[in-house]
């Protein structure tokens, strides 16, 4: 799949393939074939690609944000520079298309190059944003989609593609994925916050010193109290790093770490109905359980959050 039998390039793959992550998107894939009979080894095989997918994607995004850390470690451009990262990230991508490939799931081929690109113009669009103090909500959920959604919607639709499951199965585990992927990264945003950087894997408060603004600092800028001094440190893009505590203090003061997470619950509640609308049993079970996994993982750092998540659930 990925090794070559070159050592330069198995060295790099080996590298970027030590920490397998919570691989959500490959287990949503299988749940979702699970529901229906399926050839597992076809299931297998576009599981695995959809993971070769984030993981270049990944690869990437470091490159773009000059990220120096990923998961806790150096990330794949500072360990071995950007060049051959971006080529990685490349070889990553073929690998995905091969492995689909081999089975001719034309419809999942096509759904899935279709994807990625709106992955590619969501970080088109992202770095047109950056810095922006007047992005609206509806402008972040837009890139929301392109950038984390489509994927967990794609990786959902890929899993009923591959089995028997009827058109309109296909669709509510389309949208299901999609809801858990906006409910993933408002979360993801709002960890960026509340976390430390042990737990992250990356410095905190990276999203704001990117110029990335998430749905937090939206719901923060329009703050009536605080909005005014958060959107002057914010402007001063020079001093943001110098000023990084003061404006994480004001976004968590202002509430809307608490707002971010309710939108995040509604995503979730929405995603579950559509669950319901298909039969009973335990791979329904898995699947859910797969959904609501990652908000368990994040628990302890929520803290009073979390409840929240839970009772919408």
């Amino acid at each position: 799949m990925t090794s070559t039998g070159n050592p330069r390039v198995d060295a790099v793959m080996s590298y970027l393939l030590e920490d397998s992550g919570k691989m959500l998107r490959p287990r949503l894939v299988c749940h979702t074939a699970a529901l229906n009979p399926h050839d597992p080894i076809v299931v297998r095989d576009i599981a695995t690609a959809v993971e070769l997918i984030h993981l270049a994607s990944l690869v990437h995004d470091d490159i773009i944000d000059q990220s120096p850390l990923r998961r806790g470690r150096d990330s794949l451009n500072t360990h071995f520079g950007n060049q051959t990262s971006v080529l990685a990230g490349d070889f990553l991508f073929a690998a995905a298309f091969n492995l689909i490939n081999r089975h001719q799931q034309m419809q999942v081929m096509e759904d899935i190059t279709h994807t990625i690109q709106v992955m590619c113009s969501g970080e088109i669009i992202q770095l047109g944003m950056s810095y922006d103090v007047n992005v609206s909500i509806d402008q972040y959920f837009d890139k929301t989609y392109r950038k984390t959604a489509c994927l967990f919607a794609a990786s959902c639709k890929a899993g009923a593609l591959a089995s028997e499951a009827s058109p309109q199965q296909a669709k509510h585990l389309e949208q299901f994925g999609l809801c858990l992927g906006y409910a993933y990264q408002i979360i993801d945003d709002v960890m960026d916050l509340v976390a430390d950087s042990q737990i992250l894997g990356k410095p905190v408060g990276n999203d704001i010193t990117q110029g990335n603004i998430t749905l937090p600092v939206i719901l923060a800028l329009a703050d009536g109290l605080h909005g005014a001094r958060l959107r002057g440190l914010l402007e001063r893009r020079n001093s943001i790093s110098a000023s990084l505590g003061e404006i994480i203090t004001i976004v968590r003061e202002s509430g809307s770490v608490s707002a971010a997470v309710e939108h995040a619950a509604a995503f979730l509640e929405r995603g579950i109905k559509h669950l319901q609308e298909l039969p009973p049993g335990e791979s329904l079970d898995a699947l859910k359980n797969t959904g609501m996994g990652f908000i368990e993982a994040y628990s302890p750092v929520l803290g009073h959050f979390y409840p929240v998540m839970e009772r919408r659930a």
